[in-house]
């Protein structure tokens, strides 16, 4: 008996010692597999946690009493940066309300590196197409600025958009919403709901079907993050012991906030719209903390079921599942009776428009080429990166809106002349540029970027004929004044083996001119016969000074544009002249911002000497009288009344049309032709120039044109007309001009009487 019983007990001890040995295994397993986990998880969430697109801003726009600007423009401004209109008398930041000629604006926050713009309420006060007086709560305000435009987002091959948020940046009404519906006891748990997973269960029962979850928001986080969306148990047990070590791992507050920028909230075309900072521009043109009750339970309804319950798809299902979430909150006094009601009463008001807004392709094209010269593709899809250029998204506006109006005017005026456009439409380059800094304000490369993306005003090497002329004349300012004479008669030259002789555009030759009418008015013959006389090298080494890079051979077709540049290339030349002589390096990546706020990457203002302030001065003028009296006359009858300087340009066959133009702030380059080189038609002034034209006068608020500043080293003096030299009271003609301080006249006109 005794024997039978020490055989049971070691049997006994055997068994206990297996099931110890078993115990460990599986606890060492178990271990094991929470340390990798652990790691795993670590590793995810502390590397890149989601892949976020850069986005593309313009410049911030001034605003100043004074402004002409209408009321139709400022709502305009303010609905393209997605402000909604209210009509009531508190407004929330992203609102505005009109009453008469006051437009009232509670302006958002929005941060750049180092600065922010502070959300504030402010009322426009509009007087005859101007803003009269701007006020705030602390008084009148004397300058402020509208906050930039979101151009573009740079997307990756999953087509995720979000925008990051802090939770302790969002509302606690939102917070309570998502808590409420999702996971009421999500602050109490440890990453699994053991009440909610009893319950689920036994309601599924009753129902005999799946009625029910008992995910915790952690676990959702889990699968959304980690998992796939299958339905096994693996993945179900995967689920939950993940969300224990997750919980284990990271703060209550972290998780809500990893879970609020995962959770997917609907689409947008192609790009599906994750997280709520995403999901509140988009539906509603807020900043997440901008959110109100009844938008925040909106949102928080849509997590269920983000197609069912959209509220551009489906708006009455979209606010019905709002109104479940506030009763909810209710329930749990998350809010008062009082706020359910409000709430419950708030009708459903979306933003109108999508974002980012679409603002100058072309210009996005530009930025886009120049950043993937810095970063990988991979970096710009991803990381988040914050980019802020030079646009100026009125500015764009106006230009985008002056090529396609004014491309229509002129596709009538070219059928009148019997040019078929069987072989493509028409097309335009318009660019402009702020000189003073450099700064890109707008560029448009075609007439529609989505029938063709071809950026004409980057790539498109077109000749430009007289437009380059005022080069010419800026190389022989040394040697020639205005006043000087210049042979307009017809002089055959010897080019590659043949004869060539210019032709003056309107057939004529004109005999004597004078330097300022030779560029005034555009004069092939005299300006051929000044670049031979001063030399077609020296001519070459100022057009390279002034920023063009095109091939440059020393022909006399030389001076009359018989070369190839892009409109780019040309609008930084003619900078130099509006810009005192100096060369601008034209801008339009100002600064790459990381999600910490870190600058990656800083353009700055910069200069190059490439003549003086006088001779640029010199040269202007006389594009200032070319404007007035020359080729580009007819500016004055299209709603120029402004003072600037500018010059036509016209190739052979009319196969291309220019005008570049400046103001003393402000400078313009449009060329119009066909992809194809086929003739226009049209002249320098006759196409682009009327959209030189269209363009000025419909971006008129934003430059200030006063008269071109006279600098050191430039004299006025009075002159006889035909022998340049001072005038004495008997010379017929007696004109103003203005000369180098070294090359003005010293000597009284030697063709009639005596001086004064």
């Amino acid at each position: 008996m005794k024997s039978r019983a020490n055989k049971k007990k070691s049997w006994k001890v055997f068994l206990l010692k297996i099931m110890g040995l078993l115990v460990l295994m599986v606890s060492l397993v178990a271990g094991g597999f929470a340390l990798y986990l652990h790691a795993e998880i670590k590793d995810r969430f502390e590397a890149r946690r989601w892949s976020v697109p850069s986005r593309v801003f313009s410049a911030s726009v001034p605003l100043y009493p004074g402004q002409v600007l209408s009321g139709e423009k400022l709502r305009e401004m303010l609905e393209t940066r997605r402000y909604r209109e209210s009509d009531a008398e508190s407004l929330r930041a992203g609102e505005y309300r009109v009453d008469r000629n006051v437009i009232s604006a509670h302006l958002r926050e929005f941060s750049f590196p180092g600065r922010s713009l502070p959300a504030r309420q402010v009322r426009f006060h509009l007087n005859q197409g101007r803003i009269s007086k701007i006020e705030g709560d602390e008084g009148s305000i004397a300058f402020l600025e509208l906050e930039p435009v979101e151009m573009a987002r740079l997307f990756g091959h999953q087509r995720e958009s979000r925008l990051l948020i802090n939770i302790h940046r969002t509302p606690s009404h939102l917070v309570d919403a998502i808590i409420s519906i999702e996971d009421h006891r999500f602050f109490d748990h440890k990453g699994m709901d053991f009440r909610a997973i009893l319950r689920a269960l036994w309601v599924d029962l009753k129902a005999r079907r799946v009625v029910q979850g008992g995910s915790t928001i952690t676990q959702q986080l889990v699968k959304n993050y980690f998992l796939q969306p299958d339905r096994s148990f693996k993945r179900k047990f995967l689920e939950a012991y993940m969300a224990l070590v997750l919980e284990a791992m990271y703060s209550k507050e972290e998780i809500l906030e990893m879970y609020m920028n995962e959770i997917y909230l609907g689409q947008r075309g192609s790009i599906a719209i994750h997280g709520f900072g995403e999901a509140a521009l988009h539906y509603f043109g807020s900043n997440v903390e901008d959110l109100d009750l009844a938008e925040a339970a909106l949102l928080a309804g849509m997590m269920r079921g983000p197609s069912i319950y959209s509220p551009v798809n489906n708006p009455e299902a979209s606010v019905g599942r709002r109104n479940v979430v506030l009763r909810r909150m209710l329930e749990l006094e998350k809010i008062s009776d009082e706020d359910f009601q409000k709430a419950l009463e708030t009708p459903l008001k979306l933003a109108s428009r999508a974002l980012p807004v679409k603002v100058s392709p072309y210009f996005v094209d530009y930025v886009r080429q120049q950043l993937q010269e810095l970063y990988e593709p991979a970096v710009l899809e991803s990381e988040g990166l914050s980019i802020y250029t030079s646009l100026h998204p009125q500015i764009a506006r106006a230009a985008e809106k002056a090529v396609r109006e004014g491309l229509e005017e002129l596709d009538g005026m070219v059928a009148q002349s019997g040019t078929s456009s069987a072989a493509g439409p028409l097309q335009a380059a318009l660019i402009v540029v702020q000189p003073r800094t450099g700064a890109v304000l707008a560029l448009v490369g075609g007439r529609d970027h989505a029938q063709s993306s071809f950026n004409r005003a980057l790539h498109a090497h077109r000749q430009p004929g007289s437009a380059i002329k005022p080069f010419v004349y800026l190389s022989a300012l040394d040697d020639f004044s205005a006043v000087k004479r210049l042979d307009d008669s017809p002089v055959q030259y010897r080019v590659g083996g043949e004869w060539w002789t210019p032709r003056n555009y309107d057939g004529r030759y004109r005999g004597g001119v004078t330097f300022r009418q030779a560029l005034k008015d555009s004069l092939n013959a005299a300006t051929v016969h000044l670049a031979m006389e001063h030399g077609l090298e020296e001519i070459v080494d100022t057009l390279r000074q002034c920023g063009i890079k095109s091939v440059l051979e020393p022909y006399p077709a030389l001076a009359l544009g018989a070369f190839e540049v892009t409109p780019l290339e040309l609008a930084g030349a003619y900078s130099v002249l509006a810009n005192d002589g100096q060369k601008p390096f034209l801008l339009s990546l100002r600064e790459v911002v990381t999600e910490e706020g870190e600058v990656q990457e800083r353009r700055h203002v910069d200069f190059t000497t490439v003549t003086t302030p006088a001779k640029a001065f010199i040269i202007t003028d006389i594009l200032r009288d070319a404007v007035e009296t020359g080729t580009g006359r007819a500016m004055r009858g299209w709603g120029i009344d402004f003072p600037s300087a500018g010059k036509t340009g016209t190739t052979s066959d009319y196969r291309d049309s220019w005008f570049v133009g400046y103001t003393n702030d402000l400078l313009v380059a449009v060329w119009v032709g066909y992809d194809d080189n086929r003739s226009t038609r049209l002249s320098g002034s006759r196409g682009a120039g009327r959209l030189w034209a269209r363009f000025m006068t419909e971006a008129r608020p934003w430059f200030q044109a006063g008269a071109f500043r006279v600098p050191p080293g430039v004299v006025e003096r009075v002159v006889c007309r035909e022998s340049g030299q001072l005038a004495v009271t008997s010379c017929s003609e007696r004109v103003r001009e203005f000369f180098l301080t070294e090359n003005a006249p010293q000597l009284y006109c030697p063709f009639h009487t005596a001086p004064w």
